[in-house]
């Protein structure tokens, strides 16, 4: 368990909640897949801007989605809300 919050920490610890992230640091953030990031944003989970081609996903929504899987109990199924 220490060694799960010890590379949380590493992942975030130079981000502030107002930070714009690339989709490939919100995956690497959330440990998700690209995919997976793509459907969040689809459904509405994480608000998003576009950046010419891309997406730029607010570091605070990131943070936001974390503290809700924290808060749900994990049936091994989807684990974001």
């Amino acid at each position: 368990m220490k060694k799960v919050f010890i590379t949380f920490f590493e992942r975030v610890r130079n981000k502030e909640p107002d930070d714009w992230l690339t989709l490939q640091e919100l995956c690497e953030l959330l440990n998700i897949s690209e995919s997976k990031a793509r459907s969040l944003k689809k459904s509405g989970r994480i608000g998003f801007i576009k950046s010419g081609k891309g997406s730029m996903f607010l570091a605070g929504d990131a943070f936001g989605l974390l503290e809700r899987v924290e808060a749900v109990p994990r049936n091994g199924n989807d684990i974001y809300p």
